[in-house]
C-alpha cells in the first residue's frame, strides 16, 4: 500500500515538475522572470528583465529580437535598417532606456525636414543616464519650458502647448527644448513629429489621432500625398495671404483670388486647398465654388464660363420640354406627345417612385416643402434617371441632388438646371454605389467600405474587436454614409461643410472614409460599454447626428494627415499582422487551458486519497495557476512586442522559425505526455483524460500557429495552412 502511494506521488511530482519546465520556457520566452521567490505570493506581480547594456550599433538593433519575443537565429540585420525607419518601429516593443533605439524625435527626410538632434547636449534621449542623486538637495524645481518667442503663430502655441504636457508626462528632460522642437516642425511636419513620439514612447494610434488634432497646421496642405505639390500650394497660399500687407484678408476675398489666380494659371489647386478647409457661408460663393471643383465649370476654361452656363441651361431646358410639362401649379407630368402607351406607362412609373421620395425629401427644412423646390428636384431627378438608363434612378439620389439644388438656389431662375449639371458630374464619380451591378464587386463605393474596416483595425483595434465580437456588422452604416455622402445622416448646414472637403478632396471622395472612421472614434466610449447588437447599432444609427461637427472634422484631419504622408517612414500606425492577433488569443487560451487541466487534476487526486489530494492542492495546483495567471497577464504584452520584432526581422531563415516550432512543440508533448500519465495511474480517470486532451489540442493549435508564421514572413501569408506538428502529435 505504501509503495502504491509512493508511485503516486512521484507521478505527481513529475506532473508538477514537467507544468513548471512548460510555463518556465513560455514565460522565459517572455522575457519575464519565472521563478518567483519561495515568499511570493501567487498574485505578486511579475518582474520584466532588465534591458542589455546599449553597446549594440542601430543596426545590429534592427536584427536583435526584444527580450520578450521568441529566441529566434538571425540571419542578418534587416535591410531597411539604413533608412532608418526599423529603428524607429522598434521603440514600439522596446524599453525606452534602450540605447540601440533611434532618436524618434529626428525628422525624416522624405517630409523635407533636416536631420538633427533635439537634445541640448546632441545626446538621444535614450541614452540619458541618472546621476547619482543621492546627495543631491530636495528642492531641485521640475523641468520647465522656457517662454515662447515673440513670433511664434497661434499655431505655433498650440503645438508648444500639447508638447509641452505630452514631455512632462514621458520626457520631463526635453522641455528645454520645447521650442527647438516647434519651429523644426511646424507646419505639415507635425504629423511628421507625432508619428515619431508615439512609436518611440509606445503611445496608442487612437491617442497619437488626437495629438496631432490638437496641433494640426489647418492651413498647410496635408491632404495632398504628393509632397512637392504640397510644399507648391503652402508657398503659394503664404504669398496670396502676404499680398494683402498686414497678411490679413476676409474669407471670401481670399476665395475670390485664389480663383482669380486660378484663372491666370488654369490651376484649381489653391481654390481646392481653401475649400477643403469650408466655404464661406454665402450661397453665391459655395455655387461658383462647387461649379468649379465639379467640373462644371472648368478653372483652364474661365474665360469660356457664361457661355458655357448658357449652353448647358438651355440643353437642359431641352430636355425637361421633351419628357415633361410642369403647369403653374408646379405638377409635373409625363409628355405623351409622340410616345407609344408602353412608354408612357414605364414613364409614369418612373416619375411616381421619383415623386414618392421627393416628398419626404428634407422635411424639416423649409425650402423643400416649397411645390416649386419639389417640382424643380422631381423633374431633374426624373430626366437624369432617362437621360442615363444605365443608372436610372436608385433611392438616395434625391438626398444628394436636395443638397446640390439648396446651394444652386442663389440663382433662383437657373438653379433648376445648375443643379442637374452639378449632380451629373458627381454622379459620374459616385455611381457605383448605386448600382446594382457592381454590388460585392469590391469596387466604388464597397472598396470605400472596406477601407473603413481597414482603417479602423488599424486605429482602434480594441473597439474594431469588440465590434467583431459582438456580431455587429457596420457595413450598412458605412455604405449609406459613403454612397450618399452623409447627406441623409446630419444636419442640412452639416451636410454643406462636409461637401465642401468631400468636393475638394484632391483624392476625390476618399475623404469620406477617413470621416467614417473618425465618426466611429468618437462614439468609442459608447460603443464600448455595451456588447446588445441592437443597443451598438442605434449607437452608429444616431452618431453622424449627435456628433459636434468641428470635433469630427478635427479627428478626420489628423486620420487624413497621417494617411496621406506620400509613404514616408516609418509606417503609421503600425501594421498589425493576423497571426500576432492569432497567437496573442492562442497565447491566452494557452494559459486558460493549463489553467483549467490543473484544476481537473486535483479534481481527480481527491480520488486517490486524503494525504495526496492535500500534496497537490498545496503544493502542485497553486503553482500551476500562478503560472497560468502569469502567463495570460503578460499575453497581451505578448503580443505586442512579437509584432514589433517580427516586423524587424523579416528576412530571417525558414529554419529558425522550425526550431522555434519544435521548442514548443516538445514543450507541449512533455506537458500532454505526463497528463496521459497521470491519466493512466490514477484510475484511468475520464477528468485527468479530458485534460490531456485539451492540452494535446493547444500543441496541434501552438504548432500550426508557428507554422503560419513561417510561411508569412517568408511572404506568402495567404498560402499559409496549419502543418502536422513535428514530433507527431496525436
Amino acid at each position: 500500500m505504501a509503495g502504491a502511494k509512493g508511485e503516486k506521488e512521484d507521478v505527481l511530482k513529475a506532473f508538477e515538475e514537467d507544468s513548471d519546465a512548460f510555463f518556465d520556457s513560455l514565460l522565459n520566452d517572455a522575457g519575464l522572470d519565472s521563478k518567483p521567490s519561495p515568499k511570493a505570493s501567487p498574485s505578486s506581480a511579475v518582474t520584466a528583465k532588465p534591458v542589455s547594456p546599449s553597446t549594440a550599433s542601430s543596426k545590429a538593433a534592427a536584427a536583435t529580437p526584444p527580450a520578450s519575443a521568441p529566441k529566434v537565429p538571425q540571419a542578418g540585420a534587416s535591410a531597411v535598417s539604413e533608412s532608418g525607419s526599423v529603428e524607429a518601429q522598434s521603440t514600439v516593443a522596446t524599453n525606452a532606456s534602450s540605447s540601440a533605439s533611434l532618436n524618434l524625435e529626428e525628422p525624416l527626410p522624405s517630409e523635407g525636414a533636416a536631420m538633427f538632434r533635439m537634445d541640448s547636449d546632441g545626446d538621444d534621449d535614450d541614452n540619458v543616464v541618472e546621476s547619482d542623486t543621492q546627495d543631491a538637495t530636495q528642492d531641485i524645481k521640475p523641468p520647465e519650458a522656457p517662454p515662447a518667442p515673440a513670433d511664434f503663430t497661434q499655431e505655433d502655441l498650440a503645438l508648444r502647448e500639447v508638447l509641452s504636457k505630452f514631455y512632462v508626462q514621458h520626457a520631463p528632460e526635453k522641455l528645454s527644448n520645447v521650442n527647438s522642437i516647434v519651429v523644426k516642425y511646424r507646419g505639415i511636419n507635425v504629423r511628421t513629429l507625432w508619428v515619431q513620439l508615439c512609436l518611440k514612447y509606445n503611445v496608442p494610434v487612437v491617442e497619437g489621432v488626437d495629438l496631432l488634432g490638437q496641433t494640426l497646421y489647418r492651413r498647410s496642405a496635408f491632404e495632398f500625398n504628393d509632397m512637392e505639390r504640397a510644399k507648391e500650394l503652402d508657398k503659394r497660399m503664404a504669398d496670396t495671404q502676404s499680398s494683402q500687407g498686414s497678411g490679413v484678408l476676409d474669407c471670401a476675398g481670399l476665395f475670390q483670388r485664389a480663383v482669380d489666380q486660378g484663372a491666370k494659371d488654369g490651376d484649381d489647386g489653391l481654390l481646392r486647398l481653401l475649400t477643403f478647409r469650408g466655404a464661406p457661408d454665402a450661397l453665391p460663393l459655395r455655387a461658383q465654388v462647387w461649379k468649379v471643383l465639379l467640373g462644371y465649370l472648368p478653372m483652364k476654361r474661365h474665360d469660356e464660363w457664361n457661355a458655357i452656363q448658357a449652353e448647358k441651361r438651355a440643353l437642359y431646358a431641352g430636355y425637361r420640354s421633351d419628357l415633361l410639362s410642369i403647369n403653374e401649379a408646379h405638377e409635373v407630368q409625363i409628355n405623351k406627345v409622340g410616345a407609344s402607351t408602353s412608354a408612357v406607362l414605364e414613364a409614369e412609373d418612373l416619375l411616381q417612385e421619383v415623386k414618392n421620395d421627393v416628398d419626404r425629401t428634407r422635411r424639416d427644412f423649409e425650402y423643400f416643402r416649397r411645390p416649386p423646390t419639389q417640382a424643380a428636384l422631381l423633374a431633374l431627378l426624373f430626366v437624369y434617371a432617362r437621360l442615363n438608363p444605365g443608372v436610372r434612378y436608385v433611392q438616395g439620389m434625391n438626398e444628394v441632388a436636395a443638397v446640390i439644388l439648396y446651394v444652386m438656389s442663389s440663382d433662383p431662375e437657373c438653379a433648376e438646371a445648375d443643379a442637374f449639371w452639378c449632380f451629373s458630374e458627381l454622379m459620374a464619380e459616385i455611381k457605383d454605389g448605386f448600382m446594382q451591378a457592381l454590388d460585392n464587386s469590391g469596387e466604388g463605393v464597397y472598396g470605400m467600405v472596406e477601407s473603413v474596416t481597414a482603417l479602423l483595425n488599424s486605429y482602434d483595434p480594441e473597439l474594431a474587436r469588440h465590434l467583431q465580437k459582438t456580431e455587429l456588422s457596420l457595413f450598412v452604416f458605412i455604405l449609406r454614409w459613403c454612397t450618399l455622402l452623409f447627406a441623409q445622416d446630419v444636419t442640412l448646414p452639416d451636410a454643406l461643410r462636409l461637401w465642401d472637403s468631400f468636393i475638394a478632396d484632391p483624392s476625390r471622395f476618399q475623404f469620406t472614409v477617413h470621416v467614417c472612421v473618425a465618426v466611429l472614434l468618437l462614439k468609442r466610449e459608447d460603443l464600448l460599454q455595451s456588447e446588445k447588437s441592437f443597443v451598438l447599432a442605434e449607437v452608429v444609427q444616431s452618431a453622424p447626428r449627435s456628433t459636434d461637427l468641428d470635433e469630427l472634422l478635427t479627428k478626420a484631419f489628423a486620420i487624413c494627415a497621417f494617411e496621406r504622408r506620400g509613404g514616408a517612414l516609418p509606417t503609421f500606425p503600425p501594421r498589425r499582422s493576423q497571426v500576432v492577433d492569432d497567437l496573442s488569443e492562442w497565447v491566452e487560451g494557452a494559459a486558460q487551458t493549463a489553467a483549467a487541466a490543473a484544476s481537473e487534476a486535483a479534481a481527480v487526486a481527491s480520488e486517490v486519497g486524503a494525504e495526496v489530494t492535500k500534496n497537490f492542492q498545496e503544493k502542485i495546483a497553486p503553482v500551476v495557476l500562478e503560472r497560468a495567471g502569469q502567463a495570460s497577464a503578460v499575453a497581451a504584452e505578448k503580443a505586442q512586442e512579437v509584432q514589433a520584432w517580427l516586423q524587424e526581422t523579416a528576412p530571417a531563415r525558414q529554419e529558425a522559425y522550425e526550431q522555434a516550432q519544435n521548442h514548443l512543440s516538445s514543450l507541449w508533448a512533455s506537458v500532454r505526455s505526463t497528463s496521459q500519465q497521470v491519466a493512466s495511474e490514477v484510475s484511468s480517470s475520464e477528468a485527468v483524460g479530458s485534460a490531456a486532451a485539451r492540452l494535446s489540442s493547444a500543441a496541434e493549435s501552438a504548432s500550426g500557429l508557428f507554422a503560419r508564421a513561417s510561411l508569412v514572413f517568408a511572404g506568402n501569408e495567404t498560402a499559409a495552412q496549419p502543418t502536422p506538428p513535428v514530433h507527431g502529435q496525436s
